[in-house]
């Protein structure tokens, strides 16, 4: 499944870290790097700290979710080779 926001070398990246480890758990992040992707709707080289800001601000996610998707956006961001982490997400206000 190639999407034409995702290029080749990482489609392929993220193919071969889904073909390793925990097989649900790791297919489940792929998923999760694709909708972030999908939801910027820019390349994926392309996307930065804002871009994740943007997600989780328009997002209600519960914080398990919210911590599945920044653990999902941490792998997009070592396979894009970029240096630190991405910004975490802020806790919803009560």
């Amino acid at each position: 499944m190639n999407h034409p926001l995702i290029d080749r070398q990482l489609d392929h990246r993220l193919k071969l870290y889904a073909a390793k480890g925990g097989k649900v758990s790791r297919r489940a992040t792929v998923r999760r790097v694709r909708a972030f992707i999908e939801f910027c709707q820019r390349p994926a080289a392309q996307i930065g700290r804002r871009q994740v800001h943007e997600f989780f601000e328009q997002r209600s996610f519960s914080p398990a979710t919210r911590r599945d998707y920044h653990r999902a956006i941490c792998l997009l961001w070592r396979l894009l080779g970029r240096s630190g982490e991405p910004p975490r997400p802020r806790s919803p206000m009560a």
